[in-house]
């Protein structure tokens, strides 16, 4: 088997992993990205007749319970406990995308998946020598990962399996807001970092609705027996402009001053936010077309003073109102 082959067969098994349903034209575009990025020898031609090589390669080399569902459409494993267990031929590249990967993992998981994640690689290395990665390099990306501030460790391996496995979930919820902790199962279909805090969003069966979860606020958990299959709307939801379920505040304007320019353009609120210079030249208005108040209220109310809300007048009215009670603590 060429080494290129093997990248192909790879690729395939990674999309089925992931719930990806390649189809085989989109294989053929991964297939050209795949040799653009890992430097292979570019082939002139594939056609549709090499994909259905590769996949019955996987079927009968590899034991693949791989199966076509013309209805999404797209190739699907008919059940997750397959792996692609073959020797690691990785091209430079490659290796230094999993050796970023793994650094950053590091850094931003908590314990014990960050020693799974360090052990995995391991034994990835095993029959990989990256000459090219010396002790210097690797030591030089530094990330520094606030969400490590709440220990999560107990709860997070048990939801981050129930994730990657399609599992549900039985969980003790404290939402902290002084309600009694409520016991409900859930399907997490998202696993996401956020505000510095790792969530989940899943299909709550006691709300019959997907509803995000702070894994920190988990009380309790046990992952159940039950299986759920991923369900497309809710993963798609999870997006920049809509990472929380808060109400949405349109077209926020705030003027601004001095360094809040400069926090305003290091922290993405919406992905069309824009930042205008006013006539004087001395400020500037921060559109958000939409974002929520307990996500730009407090952020306003950090800049001490260099950011001013215009509009809409709830915003205005918000940090107003949080302004005055700030001082109206102090005063006493």
């Amino acid at each position: 088997m060429s080494r290129i082959q093997l990248h192909r067969l790879a690729r395939i098994a990674s999309l089925l992993q992931k719930n990806a349903y390649p189809t085989p034209e989109s294989l053929l575009k991964e297939y050209y990205n795949l040799e653009h990025v890992d430097g292979l020898t570019r082939r002139d031609k594939y056609s549709i007749r090499t994909v259905y090589r590769d996949i019955d390669v996987l079927k009968t080399y590899f034991k693949c319970p791989v199966a076509y569902d013309r209805g999404v459409p797209g190739y699907y494993l008919k059940h997750h406990g397959w792996d692609f267990n073959c020797p690691a031929d990785l091209s430079e590249s490659a290796m230094l995308a999993l050796m970023v990967g793994a650094k950053i993992a590091e850094d931003v998981f908590p314990d014990p998946l960050r020693e799974r994640v360090k052990a995995a690689v391991d034994e990835i290395l095993k029959g990989n020598n990256p000459d090219f990665l010396d002790t210097t390099l690797i030591n030089s990306l530094i990330v520094f990962a606030e969400s490590g501030a709440t220990d999560i460790s107990t709860v997070f391996p048990v939801v981050f399996e129930a994730w990657q496995k399609h599992r549900s979930l039985k969980i003790t919820y404290d939402a902290r807001r002084g309600d009694v902790p409520t016991a409900r199962v859930i399907d997490p279909h998202v696993l996401f970092l956020y505000d510095k805090e790792w969530r989940i969003k899943a299909y709550c069966h006691l709300k019959k609705a997907p509803r995000t979860f702070v894994i920190s606020r988990i009380v309790k958990v046990e992952m159940l027996d039950g299986t759920f299959a991923p369900d497309m709307d809710i993963i798609a939801s999870v997006t920049r402009d809509n990472i929380v379920s808060f109400k949405q505040i349109p077209d926020v304007r705030i003027r601004l001053a001095g360094n809040a320019r400069k926090f305003a353009m290091a922290n993405l609120m919406h992905t069309k936010q824009t930042i205008e210079a006013e006539p004087d030249g001395k400020s500037w208005i921060f559109t958000i077309p939409s974002v929520p108040a307990e996500v730009v209220v407090p952020w306003i109310l950090s800049q001490g003073g260099e950011a001013i809300p215009v509009s809409p007048k709830c915003i205005v009215d918000a940090v107003r109102e949080k302004a005055m009670a700030i001082i109206a603590s102090v005063s006493e």
